[in-house]
């Protein structure tokens, strides 16, 4: 029969976990508390440990657990490295309710590994007293819904696992969410109580920055452009953006500072219910650059002068960098309204693309 031990929800005693995490350390499988849901706990260096967890949840051969660590300073020990993109989600989220799938470390094998650092202070203190991190797949059969009490997980797991801590009915309810990162970006691979939305809002970042050459022309109309749409996106009036917490800017390779935009700018702007009629170039810093989430080029030539500025800066500081369309869009400089119409059409057509719109 499966043991039952009663720990507070806080305040708690940590040497009272001492017997679950001794049973851990000795190849066990103790049912633990996190914020999301209840969890099966198998020490992650005992492989008859991991073989019978498997067993017991009816996990494929192959599809491996992810590991839950007790500090997200563990979480280095098993990557080849954290991307800028993971440490925006561990400095919002962790610890909490999301998983990050990464790049494992080479030596090890490579591929990709798991990781979470549980909100609940009770899983992660007996990660930590377990001396090891640890599997621990949500309490359930597959197909049903997750085990969120100590008593739903006996009904389900009695005399099959060695422990449960009852810490409590879980806070969240939900499973965490699970985002894969690497480098060149990420991919949302389950939604939790962290939405997909919260995800995107966080990593696509919400200072956005548009890059062309004299800053007179396609970057500020881009700018402004993005933030019509946007604010129809989000159902906003566009001056309640920045409440938001959005900044809008754009800027130039080659810009002079101070120079108004160009008069088709402003006329075809104008057309389109924007106003770029107080507009004033600036020219592309390392220092704005370090300053924002997302730049988008609006030529390849522009691309390259970004990414190499941006390997100048410290790796926390680089944002993400792409350019607006496929193509390069067209430069109206010197043309005729109809010239800037078209460059406005592809500006357009790639920002709602951008949206999602």
């Amino acid at each position: 029969m499966t043991r039952v031990l009663q720990v507070p929800s806080s305040d708690f005693d940590p040497a009272s976990l001492e017997e679950a995490a001794g049973i851990l350390r000795s190849g066990g499988i103790v049912a633990i508390p996190t914020e999301t849901v209840y969890g099966l706990a198998a020490s992650s260096r005992i492989p008859e440990a991991v073989e019978r967890l498997m067993k017991i949840k009816g996990r494929p051969v192959g599809k491996p657990f992810s590991y839950h660590l007790s500090s997200v300073d563990h979480i280095a020990d098993l990557v080849e490295e954290v991307p800028p993109l993971a440490r925006r989600l561990l400095e919002r989220y962790a610890p909490g309710p999301i998983t990050l799938v990464l790049p494992g470390k080479k030596d090890a094998g490579g591929g990709w590994v798991g990781v979470r650092v549980p909100g609940n202070e009770i899983a992660r203190k007996v990660i930590e007293l377990a001396g090891a991190p640890l599997f621990v797949p949500s309490a359930n059969r597959a197909g049903e819904p997750p085990a969120v009490r100590a008593d739903e997980v006996l009904k389900l797991f009695d005399g099959e696992i060695d422990t449960i801590v009852d810490g409590g009915p879980s806070l969240l309810k939900e499973a965490s969410a699970v985002v894969r990162v690497d480098t060149s970006g990420y991919e949302v691979l389950r939604e939790g109580i962290v939405t997909k939305e919260m995800i995107h809002q966080l990593l696509e970042g919400r200072r956005i920055l548009f890059v062309c050459t004299g800053n007179t022309c396609r970057s500020p109309m881009a700018a402004e452009i993005f933030r019509k749409r946007l604010a129809e996106k989000l159902g906003k009036p566009p001056d309640e953006l920045n409440e938001l917490g959005y900044r809008i800017l754009s800027a130039g390779t080659f810009a002079v500072r101070g120079s108004p935009a160009s008069e088709h700018a402003v006329e075809l702007l104008r057309e389109m219910g924007c106003d770029l009629s107080r507009h004033s170039s600036r020219p592309l810093e390392p220092a704005l650059l370090a300053e924002v989430d997302r730049v988008y080029a609006l030529s390849h030539s522009h691309l390259q002068i970004l990414q190499r500025m941006a390997a100048n800066l410290e790796p926390a500081a680089r944002p993400r960098i792409d350019q607006l369309s496929e193509e390069s869009i067209t430069d109206p400089v010197g043309g005729d309204m109809e010239t800037y119409r078209q460059c406005a059409r592809e500006i357009d057509d790639a920002i709602r693309r951008v949206l999602g719109g």
